[in-house]
């Protein structure tokens, strides 16, 4: 009787899915392994699910969601749309912000928001992770341990998209980015086969897929191999303006003197927003060491005010994550530079010009800027190679010494004031490698996790890793269902 009911109603909810629109999602609300996972448009359920979107740019009405609870839920998803050649897009934590980065408008989202559970080996040291996983979870979860993981420098990112995609860490210089410290991915692959790929089984997979992003499968399980302690020192630094060459300086000689493995970290940024321009400085050390003498040119220096501290990984990284608000249009845009000051000073003299533009030509909206500017070292890239390896072609952009990378954030309050402001963003960022090119300060790299949809990471990758990857790809999706049906994120075809 009960099974006789529940095949009712998902009759009924199939037919009121073909009602909405002609397409698969019937298919997948009837399969029996899917049987109340499927969200349609229109309801309570579904809707929320949009509002969980980090910026509302990405958060793009599917014909229908998938929310999948295990690996066998994700067979069952891949199999439909394969067979059925749907369209569709993926979403983990849903931290990107450019539309159609991880959700889709014509055709299926499947959302990773409910396989979010993290494990622990204590045995091998290797931390087990769902893609759906925001990463202060995961501190939480391993800090009992007294581990902690290279991870995100903010509580509210998804683990999927950061670490298939890189993973940029306070970790960095000591370890490699999030992505060359995954022992082993699950991955369920187009023909809804499982496969484990490391560095004994499917190692051209397990490669591959360190910097791969959303291109090979649907990555269902990390594991990732753990750091051991869980202190971390550090915080925000705010400077007068009038010690922004000061700054810079001091960040330029921390950047050109980073020791092999070090644990220290830095980052300065740039922002503007209602109350006028700023500049801080974010300091870490990864082992709890407060002060360190590859700090004293930044400790040096007056400042307005500071949160420099020590405290579990769990407990610091909230810090930075600040208030995050959602419903707001969020953009960001990437490039690389040389370590110059010259290259600092062109975006820092183009930064209030612009911003100039925006204000007049939106002069009630309630808008922001961030700019940051974090180094690439040659010790981040040895950590890679040691570690087997990825596909981010960093190794030549370093062999002159270490770069600096840039990200410029842009949030808007409405998506008429984003309307007007956003073309003046471009012609911001145009402005900043134009500028970079003629002082002979410009770097051809960008990083997959801050780009804007347009700008082609993988096209700066190296013909090498683009090799590998096409012929993984081949290998492991010959239909080219991640290049065909795939429509978020970035492809590397």
């Amino acid at each position: 009787m009960k099974h006789s009911v529940a095949a009712s109603l998902a009759t009924l909810a199939a037919t009121a899915i073909a009602r909405s629109n002609p397409h698969q999602c019937a298919a997948l609300a009837t399969d029996t392994q899917l049987q109340g996972k499927v969200l349609l448009p229109n309801t309570a359920a579904y809707n929320a699910e949009v509002d969980t979107y980090y910026s509302a740019n990405a958060a793009q009405h599917a014909w229908c969601m998938v929310l999948p609870e295990s690996t066998a839920d994700v067979q069952a998803t891949v199999k439909i749309l394969a067979k059925d050649q749907c369209p569709f897009g993926i979403k983990a934590g849903g931290h990107s912000a450019w539309k159609g980065s991880n959700s889709i408008a014509n055709g299926v989202t499947v959302d990773f928001g409910y396989m979010n559970t993290t494990s622990y080996n204590p045995d091998t040291g290797i931390a087990s992770i769902q893609p759906g996983a925001r990463w202060g979870s995961v501190y939480e979860f391993v800090d009992p341990y007294n581990v902690t993981v290279v991870g995100a420098r903010t509580s509210v990112v998804g683990v999927g998209g950061f670490t298939t995609g890189g993973g940029y860490s306070f970790h960095s210089n000591s370890h490699g980015f999030a992505c060359d410290n995954v022992v082993n991915w699950e991955i369920v692959l187009a023909d809804s086969s499982v496969v484990n790929a490391n560095a004994s089984t499917n190692p051209d997979l397990w490669k591959a897929q360190k910097g791969g992003s959303g291109n090979l499968g649907f990555v269902t399980r990390i594991d990732q191999q753990t750091v051991e302690g869980t202190q971390l020192w550090g915080g925000f630094t705010s400077y007068n303006l009038s010690e922004t060459d000061n700054v810079f300086n001091a960040y330029l000689d921390f950047v050109e003197n980073t020791q092999e493995n070090s644990p220290d970290q830095t980052i300065i940024a740039l922002y503007y927003d209602y109350t006028g321009f700023s500049i801080r400085s974010i300091l870490t050390n990864n082992e709890g060491i407060a002060n360190a003498p590859a700090f004293d040119g930044f400790l040096a220096l007056p400042n307005i005010s500071s949160t420099l501290t020590v405290g579990p990984e769990a407990e610091i990284i909230p810090q930075f994550t600040g208030p995050t608000p959602l419903g707001l249009y969020a953009n960001w845009f990437t490039g690389m530079a040389t370590n110059s000051f010259e290259a600092l000073s062109i975006i820092n003299k183009l930064h209030p010009e612009y911003v100039a533009k925006m204000v007049a030509a939106a002069p009630t909206s309630n808008f922001s800027t961030l700019i940051e500017f974090q180094p690439v070292t040659n010790t981040m890239v040895q950590n890679s190679d040691k570690r087997g390896g990825n596909i981010l072609g960093l190794e030549p952009i370093v062999a002159d010494g270490p770069v600096l990378m840039w990200l410029v954030a842009l949030t808007v309050d409405t998506e008429e004031n984003q309307a007007v402001i956003l073309p003046i963003a471009h012609e911001f960022v145009a402005a900043i490698n134009q500028n970079l090119q003629e002082a002979g300060r410009f770097v051809n790299w960008a990083y997959l996790n801050y780009a804007w949809g347009n700008e082609k990471p993988y096209s700066h990758y190296g013909q090498a890793n683009l090799d590998l990857l096409t012929a993984v790809s081949y290998k492991y999706d010959p239909n080219g269902v991640f290049q065909k049906l795939r429509q978020t994120g970035f492809k590397f075809s």
